[in-house]
């Protein structure tokens, strides 16, 4: 018997794509039929056209999608609420002073905590001693509590630098804390997200002394990888130009439904700022026709989703993705990059060695990631 092509909703083209990836990346073989091409502004129905023996899969799936897109829009509206709380990891250097600076300009908008929160002991380094034959337990509790000591007054010294820093600026919606655990430091950091709940990590990147091109350092790596919340990295040579400077974002996208979850975040993010917004697809040759319509498409929901926003869509074809990424950052003085982690590794092979030489942006660029 003939499996019958069947029609199985019509809808606009922006929602069409999201739905027929959906159903490809669950098995369902997908057609969309009524495209306007050559006028993609035009807001006729696409047709999504599924074989009829898929039917009951597709409707199960599309609902989920309807309840999924729901739960995440609520998510998106709750989120600036839940960003009242900020999580800074720091290590008493004269770096950290540059990524709470960061962390209190935003606070002072959003009337946020910052909370600072320091590990003071690396599991590595006491396993370390305990191979030294004349360190024995009692010795090595000992060092650990001469650790937590130390961490502790630092972390005072520190707190009681940030509050000058805070009366000074006048930044009088800002509440500061501060805590230490023991541990492995990505693994107690993790542990303090899961306690805190704060709506977003400012941590600092570093690489590994001069000549090194490892970008983001191994701690912040993880966090970026594993955190479900947004992480904002930011750079040794970045500096915080103040809470009223008129910032550029760029976010960069695959069209992925993933980036559409991300940009409510960051829209609500960035609402309280002055901000202007570039969402940016990176093509090859062979795919810019597809992309070029897709782009167009995704216009016409930011005019309708986002109207009060300044944001501009761009769609750059170049045969060298991180050239082309570097030339666009330059010509339009971005100040923070954006974007979502698809898959683990993803920052590694954005950031890997082989790249880093080329992409000399990085210095000086804070990068927002959201988990997908």
């Amino acid at each position: 018997m003939e499996d019958k092509v069947i029609t199985i909703l019509s809808c606009p083209y922006f929602r069409a794509i999201l739905i027929k990836g959906q159903l490809e990346a669950n098995g369902i073989e997908c057609f969309l039929t009524n495209i306007n091409l050559v006028q993609p502004d035009i807001a006729t129905g696409v047709n999504v056209r599924i074989h009829r023996s898929d039917e009951e899969k597709a409707f199960t799936i599309i609902e989920d999608m309807k309840d999924n897109y729901g739960d995440d829009k609520m998510k998106a509206i709750n989120h600036l609420k839940d960003i009242r709380r900020i999580l800074v990891p720091v290590d008493f250097s004269e770096f950290s002073l540059i990524t709470i600076d960061y962390a209190i300009g935003l606070a002072q908008i959003l009337k946020a905590e910052v909370k600072l929160f320091y590990s003071y002991y690396n599991p590595v380094t006491g396993s370390d001693l305990s191979l030294d034959g004349q360190i024995n337990t009692l010795q090595i509790d000992s060092v650990i509590d001469d650790l937590a000591t130390k961490a502790k007054q630092q972390m005072k010294i520190l707190k009681s630098e940030v509050q000058k820093r805070i009366q000074l600026q006048n930044l009088s919606n800002v509440k500061l804390s501060y805590t230490l655990d023991a541990g492995s430091p990505a693994d107690v950091i993790l542990h303090q997200i899961n306690k805190y709940n704060p709506g977003i990590v400012i941590m600092g990147t570093r690489g590994r002394g001069e000549g090194s091109y490892n970008i983001l350092g191994s701690v912040t790596q993880k966090i970026i990888e594993k955190a479900k919340i947004p992480v904002l990295s930011i750079p040794e040579k970045s500096k915080f130009k103040g809470v009223d400077f008129e910032n550029k974002v760029m976010f960069a996208t695959n069209f992925d439904l993933a980036d559409f979850k991300s940009l409510r975040k960051l829209m609500n993010l960035v609402k309280p700022f002055d901000m202007s917004i570039n969402f940016v697809h990176f093509s090859r040759d062979e795919t810019f026709k597809i992309d070029e319509t897709k782009m167009n498409r995704l216009k016409e929901h930011f005019l309708n989703e986002y109207s009060e926003h300044d944001i501009t869509c761009d769609n750059i074809v170049s045969t060298n993705i991180v050239e082309a990424m570097q030339k666009y950052i330059e010509e339009k003085n971005i100040d923070l990059i954006a974007l979502t982690t698809h898959k683990r590794g993803m920052i590694e092979k954005l950031f890997n060695p082989s790249l880093a030489k080329k992409m000399l942006f990085h210095s000086n660029i804070p990068l927002l990631v959201f988990h997908s």
